[in-house]
C-alpha cells in the first residue's frame, strides 16, 4: 500500500495553499475534504492580506482578485457608533464557494492529488505516532498511510479530536452566521464590522460583493457563553442592528435572498498544542482565527505556512517525533502569536462598551495609531 509524504486532511484555503506548496516543493501530498466543491461554506468571505503573498506563491491570487472584489478600505465602529477608516491594499472578498474551489484546483494544477467526499473518521496509529487516516471513500472504509497528516478539517476537526487537542472553551469560541442580501441602498463597496449596542457583545460584519449581483454578506459573531444566555437569537438581534444602526440604514429595503448558516468558531484565545508525534494543526482546527473580527482564513493559509517548512524539515531527516514537530509551535508563535496576542486584547476590551468606546475614541484622535493599526 502506498505510503504519502503528507496527507492534508481539509481542502479549505489553509489545506489547500499547504498541499500546493509542498507538492511545488516536491512532495507526494493526498488532499482530502469530506465535500464535493464547489461546496457553500459559511463565512465572511474575507480572504485576507495575510494569506496573499501564499496565493501568488502558487499562482492564485489573480484568479482570486478576478472573481472576488478588492475593496477600497474597512471601517470599524464602536457601540456608540464612532467609526474608525482604513485603507486596504490586498484583502479581497469572494464567496467562499468560488475562491476555495480556485485554491483546491489550484493545488491539484500545482500536484496533490485531490479526493473529495473522502470523510476522516480516524487516525492510523504506530506506537503513539500518527501514520496515516481512516476514512470512508466511495462506500468503503479504507486506510490511507503517510508520514506526516495536517489536521486542516476547520472548527469541529476530526483529527484535532483523535490527538486529544480539540478545545472548546465556550469563552472563547463563538457562533457565527451569515446570509446574503441584495438591493443594499446605497449600493456597498467598503468592508464593515459593527460593535453594534444592540449586538453586544458580538458584532456585525458586512461583506461586498459587487460581482454576484451585487449581493452583501451580513456576517454575524458572538460569544457562546454570553450567547446561551441572550433572550434573542442572532438572526433577531440582525434585524434590530438593521432596524435601529444608522449603519444598517443601507439594508431596510434591502431582501434576504438565502437561508441563514451557522457554524462554530473557536478563537485564537483559547489556541493551545497544536503538534503530536507524526502531525499538526492549522487553521481552524488549530484555533488560528483573528479573536477580535474572527477572521481565519489568513490565519489558517499563514499557519499552514510553517507546518510546510516543519514537514519538509521532518521528511528529509526522516524524523516524525513530536519533539520534531515542535519546531512548527516555535515557528508560528515567534510570527503570528504577538499579533494574535494583541487581537486577543482587544477582543477582551470588546467586551466591555465603555472600554471599546474609550479605544475608538483615542484611535481616531491618534493618526499615527490607526496609521498602525490598519498595517
Amino acid at each position: 500500500m502506498k505510503t504519502w509524504d503528507v496527507i492534508v486532511v481539509g481542502a479549505g484555503p489553509g489545506g489547500s495553499t499547504t498541499a500546493a506548496r509542498l507538492a511545488m516543493a516536491g512532495c507526494d501530498v493526498l488532499l482530502v475534504d469530506k465535500e464535493r466543491f464547489p461546496r457553500e461554506k459559511p463565512c465572511s468571505d474575507i480572504y485576507g492580506r495575510y494569506g496573499a503573498d501564499t496565493y501568488k506563491e502558487i499562482g492564485a491570487y489573480d484568479e482570486l482578485k478576478e472573481k472576488g472584489f478588492l475593496f477600497p478600505d474597512l471601517a470599524l465602529t464602536s457601540p456608540d457608533y464612532t467609526e474608525i477608516r482604513g485603507p486596504n491594499v490586498l484583502s479581497l472578498t469572494c464567496p467562499r464557494r468560488i475562491g476555495d474551489n480556485i485554491l483546491k484546483e489550484t493545488a491539484a494544477r500545482r500536484g496533490a492529488r485531490v479526493l473529495e467526499e473522502f470523510w476522516v473518521h480516524d487516525l492510523m496509529m504506530d506506537r503513539g505516532r500518527v501514520v496515516g487516516v481512516k476514512a470512508k471513500y466511495e462506500g468503503k472504509f479504507v486506510e490511507y498511510p503517510a508520514r506526516i497528516v495536517i489536521g486542516a478539517d476547520g472548527s469541529h476537526s476530526w483529527v484535532a479530536k483523535r490527538l486529544g487537542l480539540f478545545r472548546d472553551d465556550y469563552d472563547e469560541v463563538f457562533l457565527a452566521g451569515r446570509a446574503y442580501f441584495a438591493d443594499c441602498d446605497p449600493p456597498l463597496r467598503t468592508m464593515e464590522v459593527h460593535y453594534d449596542p444592540y449586538f453586544f457583545p458580538g458584532f456585525v460584519c458586512l461583506s461586498p460583493h459587487p460581482g454576484y449581483g451585487d449581493v452583501v454578506n451580513v456576517g454575524i459573531g458572538y460569544q457562546m457563553t454570553p450567547y446561551v444566555r441572550a433572550k434573542e437569537d442572532v438572526e433577531q438581534l440582525t434585524w434590530k442592528f438593521i432596524e435601529t444602526s444608522p449603519f444598517g440604514e443601507k439594508l431596510r429595503r434591502a431582501r434576504q435572498v438565502s437561508d441563514w448558516m451557522g457554524w462554530r468558531v473557536p478563537s485564537a484565545g483559547q489556541i493551545g498544542k497544536t503538534y503530536a508525534a507524526g502531525a499538526m494543526l492549522i487553521g481552524d482546527a488549530g484555533s488560528f482565527v483573528d479573536p477580535f473580527i474572527l477572521e481565519g482564513i489568513a490565519n489558517s493559509v499563514r499557519s499552514g505556512g510553517f507546518a510546510v517548512q516543519t514537514a519538509l524539515e521532518a521528511l528529509e531527516k526522516g524524523d516524525f517525533s513530536e519533539s520534531f514537530l515542535s519546531a512548527y509551535q516555535v515557528r508560528w508563535e515567534e510570527k503570528m502569536k504577538p499579533r494574535l496576542d494583541a487581537l486577543q486584547q482587544m477582543a477582551l476590551v470588546a467586551r466591555n462598551a465603555e472600554l471599546l468606546n474609550a479605544t475608538f475614541h483615542g484611535l481616531k484622535a491618534n493618526p499615527g495609531a490607526l496609521k498602525k493599526m490598519f498595517g
